[in-house]
């Protein structure tokens, strides 16, 4: 697994954690504990992974006594100047700060733009009326462009003088006039303009041999910075696999292998106990994870140099270009001219933003290397265990068995390529298994084998057909061994192996829940699961609660004029009825006349004509009548 999807895993603190998180600094703090926050969460997030503590047990139910001992587990391994500790602080800062080189140019970005902020405000925010405020305006433009270009030092007389030639070649009086009645918006876009060709024009300044007072030959010095901090990575190796060799010969001159009864037996001399031996495994693997570390940072420079050299083509040939254009300046416009400075100076940007990453790889190895050398050494203990045995290196191993191959019965055995992740950073699964945690380099040109997609590397023909028989076996005790050793989570890779069998408490359950793959191809639907997204959800209770006090608040209140916000229901005025006030009526009103209705006179009949009774009629005939 890469290292920047450990952070997620590894440095984030864990919610669940806080109140243990608490009780280490408290015990820390009692006991004079030097500590810091990042390291103990770092430490706790390791050591959460042994499913003895119960931390995460879905099943059962975390006992305080567990908490407990996840407590004084964490400060023990706090309180302590051994190499297990040195180990873990490599790896945290290792995880912090291996750069992602975006992230480096970003941050010294920021860094020079906090140190030009105010003179930024000043030149894009002030209003300008008068000549001599307009030339106090230009010459702040002129130290913005030395100090965010790179082109020296701005208390530099020749430098600004320079600079400010290359500028009135840039803008006229009125285009300087026209500059400063721009709004801070476009103030800002052509102030980047303006430095990106004032700069490339200095540029070509020097390189034509009319001027170069101040400024720095960048190629040539990131050249030498490359070379320098090369070889600083180098002798650093060197120094560290001197250590990785004297521990791996005294730990191979103590163990005997019975391969009759597929183990590893440990020999030791008499002044010597198995606590000194658990303690020259915990150096090697702090060497070897230093050694990694070191590898890792000089695979970068090898990738920088390629970078580097590739600038230097480019720029040797835009320097080319552009001198072969202002040969003929009169006949060619601005705008033609102007676009070349500007990639010029885009190349000149990134031979600094180079530097910078040389700058932080050198931080980095120099801090790794402080740390090695705070631990106790313990060279005597190592010789003592080598005794008559000589020093071997890791090709003198590797030598030992050199055009041997893999035989197995029921995994593949393939061929190394290159392009391949061999698992255990190539050491030798057998010897981690069996040796508890003897770190012993595989030999892949023996082969390796494949199991479930993985492959596994071995110091030995023997060992595979070890491993053959029952491969879970000796994963799941690499697994429990880095419980035990958290150190060993970073440095092996082996994250994701050790979190998939928490639960699982022998190899036969993780047998189980060993992953299964095959080739498979499917069609996925692009949104499976509707979006149903709530914006008035609240799930905070207190947040609740306010709402309800603020609604049975607002019973009581009575909106006078206006809609309130806070109100859920509408408010409003029932309709009445209400009469219209008219004029009195006068001559100016029309009359109104109704029309008139002729009477009629209705025949008399009799009283009893209006008492008939018409029960006795069928419906019909009393509809008629009705």
């Amino acid at each position: 697994m890469m290292y920047t999807n450990l952070k997620t895993y590894l440095l984030e603190s864990n919610a669940n954690l806080k109140p243990l998180l608490y009780e280490i600094v408290k015990q820390c703090e009692r006991n004079n504990i030097r500590y810091e926050k990042q390291l103990v969460t770092f430490i706790m997030n390791l050591v959460s992974l042994d499913p003895k503590f119960e931390i995460y047990m879905e099943t059962l139910s975390a006992d305080r006594r567990n908490h407990d001992d996840f407590v004084e587990e964490c400060v023990s391994i706090l309180n302590d100047r051994s190499p297990k500790l040195i180990t873990l602080r490599m790896q945290l800062y290792f995880l912090q700060n291996f750069f992602n080189k975006d992230e480096v140019v970003e941050k010294h970005s920021r860094n020079l733009q906090l140190k030009t902020s105010h003179l930024l405000k000043e030149i894009t925010e002030h209003d300008v009326i008068t000549k001599d405020e307009q030339d106090d305006i230009f010459s702040k433009v002129i130290i913005d462009i030395v100090m965010n270009m790179g082109l020296g030092s701005p208390d530099n007389k020749d430098v600004l003088q320079e600079t400010t030639k290359a500028l009135n070649s840039v803008m006229s009086r009125s285009d300087k006039a026209k500059f400063v009645t721009l709004d801070k918006k476009d103030r800002l876009l052509a102030l980047k303009d303006i430095r990106e060709i004032v700069c490339g024009i200095r540029i070509f300044n020097k390189h034509a041999g009319n001027s170069s007072n101040g400024m720095s030959d960048l190629p040539r010095i990131l050249d030498q910075s490359h070379e320098s901090t090369k070889s600083i990575l180098q002798i650093t190796l060197c120094e560290i696999m001197d250590k990785v060799n004297l521990l791996t010969s005294a730990l191979n001159s103590s163990i005997a292998y019975d391969l009759r009864n597929h183990t590893i037996v440990t020999l030791l001399p008499e002044n010597i106990s198995s606590e000194d031996l658990n303690i020259v495994k915990d150096l090697l693997i702090m060497y070897r994870q230093h050694e990694v570390f070191t590898r890792k940072l000089i695979d970068e420079m090898a990738l920088i140099k390629f970078n580097i050299d590739t600038l230097n083509q480019e720029y040797s040939t835009k320097l080319t270009k552009i001198h072969e254009t202002v040969q003929y300046r009169t006949a060619i416009p601005t705008d033609r001219v102007f676009p070349k400075f500007s990639e010029l100076t885009r190349i000149w940007l990134q031979f600094q933003n180079y530097i910078y990453l040389l700058s932080e790889i050198n931080q980095i190895n120099n801090t790794l290397t402080n740390m090695t050398e705070k631990c106790l050494s313990f060279d005597d203990l190592a010789y003592r265990l080598l005794g008559e045995y000589q020093v071997q290196t890791d090709m003198d191993r590797l030598n030992k068995t050199m055009g041997k191959r893999l035989i197995t019965t029921k995994n593949e055995t393939v061929e190394y390529n290159p392009a391949m992740k061999v698992e255990m950073l190539k050491f030798c699964v057998w010897h981690l298994a069996e040796g508890n945690g003897v770190l012993m380099p595989g030999n892949v040109e023996m082969g390796v084998c494949q199991y479930q997609n993985e492959y596994y590397a071995f110091n030995l023909p023997q060992a595979v057909a070890f491993f053959d028989e029952d491969p879970d076996k000796y994963i799941f005790r690499i697994i429990e061994l880095a419980r035990k050793r958290i150190q060993f989570v970073v440095f092996l890779d082996i994250f994701h192996k050790v979190q998939n069998a928490y639960n699982s408490q022998s190899t036969e359950v993780f047998r189980i829940k060993a992953p299964v793959t095959c080739e498979q191809e499917i069609q996925t639907e692009l949104h499976p699961v509707p979006c149903n997204i709530d914006h008035h959800y609240r799930w905070n209770v207190w947040d609740i609660g306010k709402e309800a006090i603020t609604l049975a608040n607002l019973r009581t209140k009575k909106t006078s004029s206006s809609q309130t916000k806070k109100s859920k229901c509408t408010q409003i005025y029932l309709p009445k009825d209400q009469q219209t006030q008219t004029k009195f009526h006068k001559a100016t009103v029309t009359k109104e006349h109704r029309p008139r209705t002729k009477k009629v006179q209705l025949p008399a009949y009799p009283l009893e004509v209006y008492s008939i009774s018409v029960e006795g009629f069928n419906n019909k005939t009393r509809r008629q009548f009705l």
